[in-house]
């Protein structure tokens, strides 16, 4: 599943209301638009959103997939603005990986 979540949350309290309805998932990931100090290095706290959006991927078995290099996976042109790491990656607990590779030159 494939999920951009406005500033608002609304995709991830969407989720949290209806995850009886959603089908068992192998991977979840996106723009969540959740900043926690867990991903994104210039967060320094643990808002109830992060950790809700945690549990919401426990509960289909879902691991927080980690960047073997830790870079900005959300890129401004914005003069001003720094880029942060606000993309998400879940994987299925099954998998033998549970990492990933970004390629900041390839975007």
């Amino acid at each position: 599943m494939n999920v951009y979540s406005d500033n608002c949350y609304s995709a991830v309290k969407f989720m949290l209301d209806q995850v009886i309805d959603i089908p068992n998932l192998l991977y979840m990931g996106g723009d969540f638009n959740v900043g926690d100090a867990d991903w994104d290095p210039l967060v320094f706290s643990h808002p109830t959103t992060g950790q809700a959006l945690i549990d919401l991927a426990n509960s289909f078995g879902l691991v927080h997939s980690l960047p073997v290099l830790p870079v900005s996976t959300h890129y401004l042109d914005t003069d001003g603005y720094a880029n942060s790491v606000i993309d998400l990656i879940f994987l299925g607990l099954s998998s033998v990986q549970v990492s990933h590779h970004i390629e900041p030159d390839l975007r």
